[in-house]
């Protein structure tokens, strides 16, 4: 563990090498810097795991620090720059390297543009050393070094093919997006201090259990900034935009930044000051609401896509929200399960469909493919395994029993609402996915001209689909004394999974209607006017781009557009036309007649007279 800080060197300097020099290295060479780079943090997090069960003492919690240098001090404020590691980080730190380097073995296998594979290796190193800072500090205002360098770094991925004026509008729509929450963040940081007089996370979750009352105002105005905060990295509605422009990047660039990187940030603040949240219960409930629009909001926009990348990523979109569901009913330990086999689902399903889209010669619209059950068999069985997670298929994969676990203790709290929206985005998941499997790989062929991808780019794919299944159903986390293990309710649960299976099987069955074989009178249903209505809102995606437009966008055109001429200075004009009028009159007074001087002596002296009697 004394090496733990090479894990943030690193990253930083391969960074720095491929930003100056990335353009005149050989590609081969490019890919051996950046996967050496990871493989040197994969190495290094294995260690630590070594290190940290071998000194770990039962029923103890261990924490290893590395003080570095103090940044600076002010007075009696002194923000020190040191390295903390105990079971929460080391699971983010393994989880990070671990599919960081399956994600850079891909994008080696598959990117082919010698100025692809530089930038994205050169950015992508950037974003895994501020995610990586964000996980293994322990203060709050070192921390945000980190939360800005993953803006920095979703800038420039977003970016990358920035002389097309989308992707550039798009990058600074997520870079803007991003940093409207980031205000929120620091303001709680601000009302941390104010209250604990320390930006130590340790010192703060001490402090704030001996001197703060549980619902106190002050509690629930710093989780909601808090919240607020983690809103934009985790993609909740409505700062979720940034998370559909990420498909304007290279698909390896997507999975990083939508499953093991930005994404962790988010969630890694809300798990690593959870004994704070747990003492605000009107936060918990604002995120349960958060995330049940975020469920409803993506799970239906995704059922009604038709290019391969959107479909993707709003299904992704909508299984981060069953991680706050998680959050607000206070389960942390089920949480983290939920990451990891998120992480899985969702890396797994962006190499799949990013082989997809190779092979389809870059088509990505599902509507002009078809039939390729018979010339991609091996991709089939993948989205097989695919579908099986995200529709947490009974007894089988370890979504069932984590998302199940998940709904059910949001039954447990009486939050009915809640629970069965959970249930409605598991039956609109399996559905997206069942609708790309049916029309891509079961219907008409229309494409017969095919591209080749290596064999070697099914190797991480081959990983992950062993993770999906419900071998992994819970791994041994090292986090006893670190974030609260909760105990869930198992009166009434085997008749809940009942239920979890019966809605499962029925996603089967009104997909196999719909999509698999659809008929005449399926067709009939769907162009009701109420079918037609909730098409029409699901593709403009609930009109949220059209209100954001309207509420923020065009009043800032508006008010640009009013001070191009700069009233101010229109108004600097009027003084000094009017300081030029009084001294021209002043001026004329000055004609060299001594009566009119003597004259006006007079009269200003009877002036100051009558105000110094009268006043």
């Amino acid at each position: 563990m004394n090496l733990l800080y090479l894990t943030i060197i690193v990253p930083l300097f391969s960074f720095l090498v491929l930003v100056s020099l990335g353009r005149h290295i050989r590609s081969i060479n490019v890919m051996i810097i950046g996967v050496t780079t990871m493989l040197i943090i994969a190495l290094i997090a294995v260690f630590c795991c070594v290190d940290f069960s071998s000194n770990t003492v039962p029923d103890t919690t261990l924490i290893y620090t590395r003080q570095l240098w103090n940044w600076f001090s002010v007075d009696n404020f002194t923000v020190p720059i040191s390295l903390t590691l105990d079971g929460l980080s080391l699971i983010f730190l393994v989880l990070i390297s671990f599919f960081g380097f399956l994600i850079y073995f891909f994008a080696a296998c598959y990117l082919t543009l010698r100025n692809d594979i530089y930038t994205f290796y050169a950015y992508s190193n950037l974003l895994i050393a501020s995610i990586l800072t964000i996980i293994l500090v322990d203060n709050l205002f070192v921390m945000l070094i980190g939360w800005e360098g993953i803006s920095i770094s979703t800038y420039l991925l977003i970016g990358i093919y920035y002389k097309q004026a989308r992707n550039g509008y798009a990058a600074v729509k997520a870079f803007i997006i991003m940093h409207l929450t980031d205000i929120f963040l620091i303001i709680g940081i601000f009302l941390l201090y104010q209250t604990a007089e320390t930006l130590s996370i340790g010192d703060i979750l001490t402090r704030a259990h001996d001197n703060l009352a549980v619902d106190s105002d002050i509690i629930f105005w710093i989780t909601l900034m808090l919240f607020l905060g983690a809103m934009s990295k985790s993609a909740l509605f409505p700062m979720h935009s940034w998370f559909s422009e990420t498909t304007l990047a290279p698909m390896p660039a997507v999975a990083l930044m939508q499953s093991s990187t930005v994404i962790f940030a988010g969630v890694y603040l809300i798990l690593r000051l959870s004994n704070l949240f747990m003492m605000s219960n009107d936060t918990l409930a604002i995120m349960t609401v958060i995330s049940s629009l975020t469920v409803l909001f993506a799970s239906s926009i995704a059922l009604v896509q038709n290019d391969i990348k959107r479909i993707v990523t709003y299904i992704n979109l909508a299984q981060i929200s069953y991680l706050f569901y998680a959050f607000s009913c206070q389960n942390w330990n089920l949480s983290l399960n939920c990451l990891i086999n998120y992480t899985v689902t969702s890396t797994l399903l962006i190499f799949a469909s990013a082989i997809l889209i190779r092979n389809c010669q870059g088509e990505r619209n599902i509507n002009r493919l078809g039939g390729l059950i018979k010339s991609f068999p091996k991709l089939y069985i993948i989205f097989l395994f695919i579908m099986l997670s995200l529709s947490a298929m009974p007894w089988i994969s370890a979504s069932f029993y984590i998302k199940g676990d998940i709904i059910w203790g949001l039954m447990a709290k009486e939050r009915l609402m809640a629970g069965t929206i959970g249930l409605l985005g598991i039956l609109l998941s399996s559905l997206s996915i069942w609708r790309l499997i049916f029309i891509v790989f079961h219907h008409k062929p229309k494409i017969f001209d095919f591209a080749k991808t290596k064999p070697i780019s099914y190797y991480p794919i081959f990983i992950l689909v062993v993770f999906t299944t419900a071998i992994f159903i819970y791994f041994p986390l090292p986090v006893q004394g670190i974030i609260p293990i909760a105990e869930l309710e198992t009166n009434g649960q085997p008749y809940f999974r009942l239920l979890l299976a019966a809605v499962i099987l029925l996603s089967f069955l009104i997909s196999y209607i719909l999509y698999a074989h659809p008929n005449s009178e399926v067709q009939e249903v769907l162009k009701a006017p109420m079918f037609k209505f909730f098409l029409r809102l699901c593709n403009s995606d609930w009109h949220y781009n059209y209100l954001l437009h309207t509420l923020f966008v065009n009043p800032y055109i508006y008010l640009a557009r009013l001070l191009k001429k700069d009233p101010l200075a229109l108004w600097d004009d009027w003084i000094m036309r009017g300081i030029k009028k009084v001294n021209s009159f002043i001026v004329n007074l000055e004609n060299g007649q001594i009566r009119w001087y003597l004259v006006s002596m007079v009269i200003g002296s009877i002036i100051i007279l009558m105000l110094l009697i009268f006043i």
